[in-house]
């Protein structure tokens, strides 16, 4: 069986999973008002980690405060501490680091503050690498970018590594620090409140940003011929809304899908309540009442934790899962903080105060800018049991049909694509030669132009040859890219808007693509594609896949349009995707 082993949280709450739900049950908050902080104009309400708590704890742990980030130290903190006493080896060849995050070190950007580290410390690779050096492990770690459900789709992955067998154990770590560069993104977006947030209440004015890291080990653990419970992942679902990059659907396709895809796999007297992502924001919190009330569970206990944390981004998934643990371990549904009377137009059973929880497992929501949702079901096992939330292998899998991308030709099946209009850039010229019909395209930044490129001529390929109907709403196909670079070009140009206080002019729709994984959202909106997507991040093409090949053992997934996806700036790049096909 599959099954959590270990963890460790850091928050400015608390350190220590337990002592977060301490804290949480208390109804502490770590949320305030902060004003001129990094020089910003706006004053924000957030939860900001305590300089020296974690000063201390890095130091006690031999972190050094000089060679690594607050990023990588929080990282790191939550890694080594979850580790601890669990008799693993952190440098064995058969433990995986899976790191979640939205921008890792993204304020390394600005200048000012990459001059102490060495170059290129800002992308996401490179600073998980800075994470698993330390523990001397000499695998690769795998970085999910996939926005707010990031810390739910590494659980995922982690779950699919051991299951390959070619791992033991996965640390998931999950890590995301504030910086001017993510502030003033949501500020430009009109996504946050000027007081303490407050989810699925009538008067809700937006989210609160947070700053956390925590860590997951899950591990294959065989029958050692005694009965002992465990915490598993049993169940868990990606889908898209296939809607808007950055407005979650009216109907609740992605949450209702990714629930529905679930919740067959727990009886209702099982659920003791629904962990929710509950953002505080006005279309948010609506979208995901009406999702539990097409799902049926508009009745279940619910609630929400972002009052006492605030938004902790990629670090959510992961932060929030191990709070909800505690939770049904201690027997309590939390109270919602900040909620008194309910603003959403469905029923949502939450509440200010905290009640008792009866059941045995929960659901974790979530959703993300891209048309993210995610929706994962965790409950105890005994050990030997059998908690599988893949379907089996595909007996084959075929792979379709392929293409190439390099800043001088297009290939698709092993033929050159014609291309006109020489003078443009390669993914601008194969636009205008061959799809010419997406207005969208023209906004979009050049990681997004290119895997859009990229997934038309495959699927125009796939259309003409196998008579594959364009544009049919399906569940089926996912689409998983891996690249190295993630979306380096819009992260560029988004710093220069932010980087001269008088010349200071945050763009929400720049912002917006400083997300890697929206590439995968703009295919999902253009197929009307409602399966599951993801941005994955790791140094080199090795492996690639593999990765795809895994996504496939998703129950619901028939099919992956994906690969290899990199650009270093407009002028150098390179995909090679490719559509495969299960063959149960």
């Amino acid at each position: 069986m599959i099954a959590r082993i270990a963890d460790y949280t850091v928050s400015p709450l608390a350190l220590g999973t337990r002592a977060n739900y301490r804290c949480v049950k208390e109804g502490r908050t770590s949320l305030c008002l902060h004003e001129g902080w990094g020089g910003l104009p706006e004053p924000f309400v957030a939860s900001v980690m305590d300089g020296g708590t974690l000063t201390r704890a890095c130091e006690e742990t031999g972190i050094s405060l000089t060679q690594h980030t607050r990023f990588e130290q929080m990282a790191i903190l939550a890694a080594a501490r979850a580790l601890q006493g669990t008799g693993i080896r952190a440098d064995s060849p058969r433990l995986l680091f899976v790191v979640a995050t939205t921008k890792g070190n993204v304020e390394l950007l600005d200048g000012r503050c990459a001059a102490a580290y060495p170059s290129g410390r800002w992308k996401v690779t490179e600073a998980a690498r800075q994470v698993t050096r330390w523990f001397h492990n000499p695998n690769d770690p795998l970085v999910v970018c996939n926005a707010c459900i990031s810390g739910l789709s590494a659980q995922l992955e982690a779950v699919r590594a051991l299951r390959s067998g070619r791992y033991d154990q996965v640390a998931v770590v999950g890590a995301d620090v504030l910086s001017p560069f993510i502030v003033s993104g949501f500020q430009s977006l009109k996504a946050l409140s000027d007081s303490r947030c407050r989810p699925f209440d009538e008067d809700r004015t937006g989210l609160n940003l947070g700053e956390a890291a925590a860590c997951i080990v899950y591990a294959r653990l065989e029958d050692a011929g005694r009965e002992e419970e465990r915490w598993c992942l049993k169940a868990g679902a990606v889908r898209n809304d296939a809607w808007h990059l950055s407005g979650p659907s009216k109907t609740a396709e992605g949450a209702y899908r990714a629930l529905r895809q679930v919740a067959g796999r727990c009886g209702r007297n099982e659920l003791a309540f629904v962990s929710l992502h509950g953002t505080a924001t006005m279309f948010n919190d609506e979208m995901e009442a009406v999702a539990l009330d097409r799902a049926g569970m508009g009745n279940v206990p619910a609630f929400g934790l972002k009052g006492y944390i605030g938004h902790t981004m990629g670090a959510a998934g992961v932060v929030e899962t191990l709070i909800s643990m505690e939770a049904l371990e201690d027997g309590t549904v939390p109270a919602t903080k900040g909620f008194e009377s309910l603003g959403v137009s469905r029923k949502v059973s939450v509440s200010a105060q905290s009640r008792p929880a009866h059941g045995t497992a929960f659901l974790k929501m979530m959703s993300g800018f891209g048309g993210g949702n995610a929706a994962l079901l965790f409950g105890k096992e005994t050990c030997g049991g059998q908690a599988a939330i893949e379907t089996a292998c595909p007996a084959t899998v075929t792979v379709t049909h392929t293409v190439r991308l390099t800043p001088h030709e297009a290939v698709v099946d092993g033929q050159k694509v014609p291309v006109e209009l020489r003078e443009r850039l390669l993914p601008d010229a194969l636009y205008y030669t061959h799809i010419k019909d997406y207005p969208k395209f023209h906004k979009m930044d050049p990681l997004s132009k290119l895997g859009f490129v990229a997934s038309e001529l495959l699927l125009e390929a796939e259309a003409r040859e196998e008579g594959v109907t364009r544009f049919a709403e399906c569940e089926d196909r996912a689409v998983v890219l891996v690249g190295r670079t993630a979306s380096v070009c819009a992260d560029q140009a988004y710093q220069q808007t932010i980087s001269h206080a008088g010349d200071y002019y945050p763009s929400p729709s720049a912002f917006i693509y400083t997300l890697p994984n929206i590439v995968t959202g703009e295919i999902a909106i253009r197929n009307r594609w409602h399966g599951e997507t993801v941005y994955l991040a790791q140094p080199s093409s090795e492996g690639v896949e593999t990765l795809l090949r895994q996504a496939l053992r998703s129950p619901g997934t028939r099919s992956v349009l994906g690969g290899w996806i990199n650009v270093d700036d407009a002028e150098h790049f390179e995909a090679e995707m490719c559509i495969l096909i299960a063959n149960h």
